[in-house]
């Protein structure tokens, strides 16, 4: 494998260790699925992302994320923390104060202000992906929590 540009952050932190660590590969085109899920093991960090070229014309970069166990198609703190480090890297420049990251989740708008430690970065989230969970497992659920209130919705997965 040749050599990759790796950086290790500490996101939503105002010094080192304090934050949500992240580790961000810079240069990740060339690698197929099972060398990035390898990475993100080695790493044993909650989550590794990998930027890629963008594919789409309105997209300023394109991302993957992968936790130690698989990829995920979105999670709040890589997506701030990569696209801090692309701006840091000159891999992309904010249009209108705007960065478009491409990923599974499709292309999301990143609200850039600001300059290096000063800089301020959101993200508008996608729409969560609410799915009803079998009676048998709500029993379960149930059981566990042992009487604790579920509150007056059902349980469901959310992805």
């Amino acid at each position: 494998m040749s050599a990759r540009r790796y950086l290790q952050l500490d996101v939503f932190a105002n010094r080192p260790g304090a934050g949500n660590p992240l580790a961000v590969v810079l240069d990740a085109q060339g690698l197929d699925d099972a060398t990035m899920q390898a990475i993100a093991r080695w790493t044993r960090l909650p989550e590794t992302t990998f930027v890629f070229p963008a594919t789409s014309p309105t997209a300023s970069y394109g991302i993957r994320i992968f936790s130690p166990r698989r990829e995920v198609p979105f999670a709040g703190h890589p997506s701030v923390g990569t696209a801090h480090a692309v701006l840091e890297a000159g891999l992309a420049t904010p249009r209108d104060g705007l960065l478009v990251q491409e990923g599974i989740a499709g292309e999301l708008p990143l609200r850039v202000s600001g300059v290096g430690a000063r800089r301020t970065i959101a993200v508008r989230t996608p729409r969560a992906r609410v799915t009803e969970i079998a009676a048998a497992d709500d029993a379960r659920l149930r059981d566990v929590l042992d009487g604790l209130a579920l509150g007056a919705l059902p349980p469901a997965l959310m992805d």
